[in-house]
């Protein structure tokens, strides 16, 4: 496989024997993830569960999700969805990239950033009027493509450990 040549990355929807070749990816993601950081250590059931995250995602007309494929072997994925903003905003309508996976030996090929550019294209298309990403603090690679591709800082999320807040007896 070689990528060299953005023409022969396909970008097509996801379909049902998809399932194994994008579950394998995204576990290459989350690996990378919980390898960074323990919060994102996965469930016992975690593989049920993204099967059951991607039929969700793909009955729904307000979700895409699409995979990146090289001569017919999967590459990468994207997980878009369009989700209603708070009515006190200007912007009614929020694109999201859920979910976003190339695999470590395909990266800086470009894939990544054709994957950002349908989703961003779907989700205009279908009503969004803003995109936004989550970011893994500690996902230095993932920052610097994303800042790279025009992403900006926007809010900050924070988690609390709740153990702080226990009582003392």
């Amino acid at each position: 496989m070689k990528a060299d040549d953005p023409a022969t990355v396909v970008l097509r929807n996801v379909r049902d024997g998809d399932y194994e070749a994008m579950r394998s990816l995204w576990r290459e993601l989350m690996d990378l993830h919980v390898e960074l950081d323990p919060r994102f250590t996965l469930s016992d059931n975690a593989d049920q569960r993204f099967f059951n995250y991607l039929e969700t995602a793909r009955s729904r007309d307000d979700y895409r999700v699409r995979l990146a494929v090289i001569e017919n072997e999967p590459v990468g994925f994207a997980i878009s969805c369009v989700l209603p903003n708070s009515p006190v905003y200007r912007a009614r309508w929020i694109g999201y990239i859920n979910d976003l996976c190339v695999t470590s030996t395909m990266r800086k090929r470009g894939i990544g950033e054709m994957l950002v550019r349908d989703a961003v294209d779907w989700l205009r298309g279908n009503g969004a009027e803003t995109v936004e990403v989550y970011v893994a603090r500690y996902n230095l690679g993932a920052q610097r493509f994303w800042r790279r591709i025009g992403g900006r800082e926007y809010l900050e999320r924070l988690s609390l450990d709740l153990s702080r807040f226990d009582e003392e007896t």
